[in-house]
């Protein structure tokens, strides 16, 4: 059997291979988590070191967040730390 006739038998089934009911399995409904309200962000721009800079950003990098959710958490933080 050569290569074409492999691929003419594998091909057989056609469309109706890759094709799926379309009806709806029955599923239980859960109820929608509750969004929790997001506060709204302002844009601060701001200077600091490169080398500050560079590490934040490959600690955003490793923890899989995005730079702004680590500012966000070290400003939290050293808010707290202060009494503010």
């Amino acid at each position: 059997m050569g290569k074409s006739d492999l691929l003419k038998n594998g091909m057989k089934s056609g469309l109706d291979g890759l094709l799926s009911s379309t009806g709806k399995a029955p599923q239980k409904k859960e109820p929608a988590p509750v969004k929790a309200e997001k506060e709204p962000a302002v844009h601060c721009n701001f200077v600091i070191n490169k080398s500050i800079h560079t590490r934040m950003r490959l600690l955003s990098i490793e923890k899989g967040m995005s730079l702004k959710d680590i500012v966000n958490e070290a400003m939290t933080e050293y808010l707290e730390k202060n009494g503010r």
